[in-house]
């Protein structure tokens, strides 16, 4: 493996329809899609989706349409998710931890032809302005043709809005061929193939259950599972009982697989494991090469406005560059440029830019922003990044730049370091205003499984490495800390709870 490692192969398929069609006629009696009670073999999925596609074109449902899925991890998620895709509407999957104001401020930017919800969160139709609400299952099917062509590439496919928890909702639109290309960008460089397979464990509406692992295994004509919800015990036992190849989850939900019983059986049968949302602690890396030889570990970074991966770590370079996002994607353009929109020099700090075929359309229906975020073909990412010998790093958020009384502070700089005690599992560092200073530096840590953090020892290792105005005044113990719905550390929730804490003890 290269430093720039990327498979050769050329996309397949314009679009993820094309994808099921071609399987179901190659590969018919081969399973493309399990979950605990269910089993799909790719012709049988291909005809679930065609016969709900006939379905949602008799509740009105045309191309174009905008279609809205909440729910857990099922099969019914997947089916009607290709469904829509087939049909040439629109497929917005929605976040299944929103409160019901933002569920409906989306529906209704969106305005939605119809919304689809599980069991689960059925108590949620009450709130959305749609032209109609019904139930997410499999259930949902016609054997009535409906004659209509596959969708052309360059169509609107999907909107995925975009993580944050706060502020006005934003639906970065991505186009049918996008959507393939984004899938395709894992094949090249992970190196997967048909035999190859994978358990869905975080939401599927996440880019991480829809792109990198249920579009990637599509496209090859691969197997995919579905854990409903992600339990560790209930992950595990499905990795054990179902082995896959190949497996994504941010580091603090691998962590939790790696120390859970029964890891060994969940894991022996793993070649390829995607971690991404923040870089995996040396340790960690270091545990599971050593328990678990045969894996490969690798290091993604993306973004929902890019339809998934930007970049990628290989595994041969994790040990010494752990901390890097790697290499860009094939076909991916990466510039790092100062406040003015100028290219940096290699080592310096600037805005992380990119420019591909994967690039969003826009945000829907709001282009003042669309014009904020592209300009020129090029996606302001709002990350600040350095290119070191050949590697990028990701340093944080242009928002997310502690200035206390002039001097400039990056939260991942003192982050990284609090990762160095054995006693850290995630850590967290913030702002808190302060009206001669402007801002002062607060961190928070969650303490690893069987650890105590020792204050003192932290206190030392940062002032040992850190210019004074860097050191964080206050470290709060959070177990565990607040999470987006992707399972990265919600920075502003921290920084609220700690506020809050402190301001309750006074």
């Amino acid at each position: 493996m290269t430093k720039q490692h990327a498979d050769s192969r050329p996309i397949p398929f314009a679009t993820l329809p094309m994808a099921l069609d071609h399987w179901a006629a190659a590969t018919p009696q081969a399973l493309a899609l399990t979950t605990a009670t269910e089993e799909f073999t790719y012709a049988q999925l291909a005809d679930k989706v065609a016969r709900c596609g006939n379905w949602l074109a008799e509740q009105g449902v045309e191309a174009g349409d905008r279609v809205v899925i909440v729910g857990h991890n099922t099969a019914a998620w997947a089916v009607h998710y290709l469904a829509v895709l087939s049909l040439g509407a629109v497929i917005a999957p929605a976040n299944n931890r929103l409160n019901p104001s933002q569920f409906a401020e989306q529906v209704q930017l969106l305005e939605a032809a119809l919304v689809l919800v599980d069991d689960a969160h059925d108590w949620i139709a009450g709130y959305v302005p749609a032209r109609r609400v019904g139930r997410l299952c499999t259930g949902n099917e016609s054997h009535k043709e409906h004659g209509r062509p596959l969708p052309e590439p360059d169509s609107a496919a999907l909107i995925s809005f975009t993580s944050g928890t706060t502020g006005k909702p934003k639906g970065a639109v991505l186009t049918q061929a996008a959507l393939a290309e984004a899938s395709w960008a894992f094949v090249r460089v992970l190196g997967t193939s048909q035999g190859d397979s994978t358990l869905v464990i975080v939401p599927m509406f996440h880019n991480t259950g829809f792109v990198d692992q249920f579009g990637h295994m599509l496209l090859l004509g691969g197997r995919t599972d579905l854990l409903y919800k992600f339990r560790t015990a209930e992950a595990v036992a499905a990795l054990a009982a179902r082995p896959v190849t190949y497996l994504a989850a941010v580091p603090s939900i691998i962590r939790l697989i790696m120390l859970a019983d029964g890891a060994d059986d969940a894991l022996r049968h793993l070649r390829v494991l995607l971690y991404g949302g923040s870089p995996m602690p040396a340790a960690w890396i270091d545990e599971l090469l050593g328990k678990w030889p045969q894996l490969q570990p690798f290091h993604g970074y993306g973004m929902t406005e890019y339809g998934s991966a930007v970049s990628f770590l290989p595994p041969e370079h994790a040990a010494i560059h752990g901390e890097s996002v790697g290499f860009a994607v094939p076909g991916t353009s990466i510039r790092i440029v100062d406040k003015n929109g100028r290219d940096v020099e290699p080592g310096s700090t600037g805005e992380l830019w990119v420019q591909g075929p994967t690039i969003m359309q826009g945000y829907w229906r709001q282009p003042e922003l669309t014009a904020q975020k592209i300009e020129n073909g090029w996606l302001r990412t709002g990350d600040l990044s350095r290119l070191d010998d050949g590697f990028y790093y990701i340093e944080g958020r242009v928002d997310d730049v502690i200035n206390r009384g002039g001097e400039k502070i990056l939260p991942a700089h003192v982050e990284s370091l609090l990762a160095e005690l054995s006693s850290v599992g995630q850590s967290c560092v913030f702002a808190v205003p302060d009206p001669v200073l402007h801002n002062r530096v607060w961190a928070a840590v969650e303490e690893r499984p069987g650890n105590t953090f020792d204050a003192t020892a932290a206190g030392r290792l940062l002032r040992e490495k850190l210019p004074d105005y860097a050191v964080p005044e206050r470290i709060e113990i959070i177990n565990p800390m607040p999470r987006t719905a992707s399972g990265k550390v919600d920075r502003r929730a921290v920084a609220a709870h700690c506020q809050q804490a402190v301001e309750g003890n006074a």
